[in-house]
């Protein structure tokens, strides 16, 4: 398994790179996500990302458009421009030709050293990110349920703030925020690039050719209120709303962890997926009532420099088989803080795991690359953490698994969200 290998511009840019003639797999990355949203700003980071995409000098007009539609096939194929709460990344999944993937680096690069920005922009893409909140935001319930066991959980910590935005923020947003925000965050030691493909040598010349001329600054200090990492709950903080249109009630069920570069963090993966598993045996292999039961539930463990957590979702048509399901979950946490997990267990979650990280370093470099972006905005900038995972995943054992359950699962206290159709 071929590591990345890493470097570093005198200005303090730094780049990814892993040799690989099969990869073609390219962007630029900005530390900086949704938790870096001022106050009363919720959705600046976004509407950023939004309007930086738009045009450059060398690509006016719907030059970047129509580049995205010849080689990434569109905006639900290989593009990958995105943000989350901890990054922003301005990039493509791999595609076929090594030299297409060139191409749209340089555009990539022709439109973050530019950072064009102009009121036509910031109202075209004001519009777009409200509409983008409902599509993907409120109207999509799995990031609804997402987005609210943040804010369940939080009250003061940034990974409460909505990725995608707050409407009533984005309105008031000005040029004036937009270049202000550009200004602190978009500076070469704030950014990094990732290109899966090229050799170390092909792509140093290359980021040199690109950026290395941008002039060093200092990087963005951090305003962000992080006394809220790993909130001690003391009670069960629960949200219950009604949404129409829907036919499911949607349940998620979560509990505070600590952040990214946790010691936990292999065996909190590991226990989340044992978690999952057992609760869809019960709630699903153990049902036969056509108007009861679940399609899956899915556990997740979001983390990044801020924050931690890990929770479950479920969903059913059964008003009264959702209460079934909080208790089976509910249970389940508590089996797992008393009794040991099966080897049986412990062995198919963590090899689940050790082929999805190796997966990605052989054979699929669009996840290699989200996994390299996750490390860099979230503290771990030379990848010690990232490529040292097999070894730490080896020491996850069952009484591990039971140390880490009784550590976050700290019934009765807990986040609760629960949608519920109209």
């Amino acid at each position: 398994m071929k590591k990345v290998s890493v470097g570093i511009l005198k200005n303090g840019m730094r780049f990814y790179t892993q040799g690989d003639p099969s990869s073609n797999v390219s962007g630029i990355g900005v530390k900086c996500g949704s938790m870096h949203d001022p106050p009363g700003c919720v959705g600046l980071a976004h509407l950023v990302e939004h309007m930086l995409c738009r045009e450059s000098r060398d690509f006016p007009g719907l030059s970047v458009d129509l580049m995205m539609e010849k080689y990434m096939g569109g905006p639900d194929a290989d593009i990958n421009v995105r943000i989350d709460r901890s990054s922003t990344f301005y990039g493509h999944d791999s595609i076929l030709y090594r030299q297409h993937m060139l191409e749209c680096f340089n555009m990539y690069a022709s439109l973050l050293k530019d950072k064009t920005t102009n009121m036509e922009a910031l109202q075209l893409e004001s519009a777009a990110v409200h509409q983008e909140y409902y599509l993907y935001g409120i109207d999509y319930i799995p990031n609804l349920v997402d987005d609210l066991i943040h804010e369940v959980m939080y009250d003061r910590n940034p990974a409460r703030n909505r990725v995608d935005c707050r409407p009533e923020d984005l309105s008031a947003i000005n040029l004036q925020r937009v270049s202000s925000f550009v200004r602190k965050y978009y500076v070469p030691s704030n950014m990094f690039i990732v290109l899966l493909g090229p050799s170390f040598h092909d792509s140093k010349k290359m980021v040199e050719r690109l950026f290395g001329r941008l002039p060093q600054v200092e990087s963005p200090k951090l305003d962000l209120d992080l006394s809220e990492r790993f909130p001690n709950l003391t009670h069960t903080r629960s949200l219950e709303i009604e949404r129409p249109g829907i036919h499911q009630y949607h349940l998620g069920i979560g509990f505070p962890t600590e952040t990214y570069l946790s010691k936990d963090a292999e065996a909190l993966d590991t226990l989340s997926r044992i978690l999952a598993f057992r609760v869809k045996l019960k709630l699903r292999e153990g049902n036969r009532d056509f108007n009861k039961g679940v399609y899956r539930a899915l556990s997740y463990t979001p983390r990044t420099f801020a924050h931690g957590l890990i929770y479950v979702s479920v969903a059913t048509t059964s008003a009264e088989f959702i209460r079934e399901a909080e208790e089976t979950i509910i249970s389940e946490c508590k089996r797992l803080r008393e009794e040991p997990v099966s080897s049986e267990e412990l062995e198919a979650m963590t090899r689940s795991l050790l082929y999805s990280y190796r997966n990605a370093f052989i054979k699929s470099p669009g996840v290699l690359s989200e996994l390299i972006i996750e490390s860099v905005c979230n503290g771990d900038e030379d990848l010690i953490h990232l490529h040292s995972f097999r070894d730490r995943l080896r020491k996850v054992t069952r009484r591990k698994i039971m140390e880490v359950a009784n550590k976050y699962f700290c019934l009765p206290n807990y986040g609760r969200v629960l949608i519920k159709p109209t």
